[in-house]
């Protein structure tokens, strides 16, 4: 047991006086120095080629340096050809987003202009609607003053001229003009009510009876109530009408059919058949 322990202790001694001596001994003999550097050689790699291998490894990495350089500085234009872009978008985007504010804007003041004239639009059509309606009263009531005035008017005109006819006729042509005015007890003339007056103008020349209407305006029923007059005249005196005869300065053109019919001559504006009632007088 105490052999192998002697042993390993005298092994590490040498070691350590090894460690001493040995850098010396490289150092002050070549000799030596040379023989130690070929006894290592098997376990190191030749200078020549450990500089080969390390310059061809600098070359790689110089290699790669610049091509990282190269691309370092292909992303940075990139990155700032990117960034210009941007900023010009941005740029656009902000004139965009002006101009968005400002259509904004006056889309509003639009708007508010047309609300504006939406309501004076409003108040006007009331006004108009107020304006109308009044007119239309205002057309009413002068329809019917219109109406009552002419109503007054035509009785008016028609007994004026009624008179003067009568007048002119007695004094120059020497016939006689009467008034005739009956009740129509039996409602014969005025569609079935009873008590109303019958009123018609008698012209008589040499015996020869005349029965004529003077209107302001005739219509199909005028005629009618005229031809109903006649009837109703002949019937209750029992005397036949020579001529019948009305006298209008308007005429319905249905009225003039019908009196064309019944065989009455008509005097208006266009004189009809005023030959044949100049030729009967």
């Amino acid at each position: 047991m105490k052999k192998p322990e002697k042993k390993a202790k005298s092994s590490e001694s040498f070691k350590k006086a090894l460690f001493k001596t040995l850098p010396k001994l490289l150092e002050k003999d070549e000799s030596f120095r040379a023989q130690f550097i070929t006894f290592l050689k098997p376990y190191f790699a030749e200078k020549e080629k450990t500089e080969d291998r390390f310059n061809i490894l600098l070359e790689e990495i110089r290699i790669l340096r610049e091509e990282g350089e190269r691309r370092w500085q292909e992303a940075i234009r990139r990155l700032d050809e990117h960034l210009k872009i941007l900023q010009e978008h941005n740029k656009r985007l902000e004139e965009h987003s002006k101009i968005l504010q400002e259509q904004s804007r006056k889309l509003d003041e639009h708007s508010k202009i047309l609300e504006e004239q939406n309501r004076r639009l409003e108040e006007h059509s009331k006004k108009l609607e107020l304006l109308t309606q009044e007119l239309i009263s205002l057309r009413k009531r002068q329809d019917v003053q219109i109406g009552a005035l002419g109503a007054r008017w035509g009785l008016k005109t028609e007994r004026s001229f009624r008179n003067a006819v009568k007048g002119l006729m007695e004094e120059y042509l020497s016939v006689k003009v009467e008034r005739y005015e009956a009740i129509d007890y039996e409602g014969e003339v005025f569609d079935g009510r009873p008590g109303k007056v019958v009123e018609l103008n008698l012209i008589i020349e040499n015996g020869k009876l005349i029965v004529t209407a003077i209107k302001s305006s005739v219509s199909v029923g005028d005629v009618l109530l005229f031809e109903r007059k006649v009837k109703f005249f002949e019937k209750k005196e029992g005397k036949k009408a020579y001529k019948k005869v009305i006298i209008s300065p308007m005429v319905e053109p249905k009225a003039l059919e019908l009196c064309k019919e019944l065989g009455i001559v008509v005097y208006t504006d266009v004189p009809i058949w005023e030959e044949e009632f100049n030729e009967g007088l």
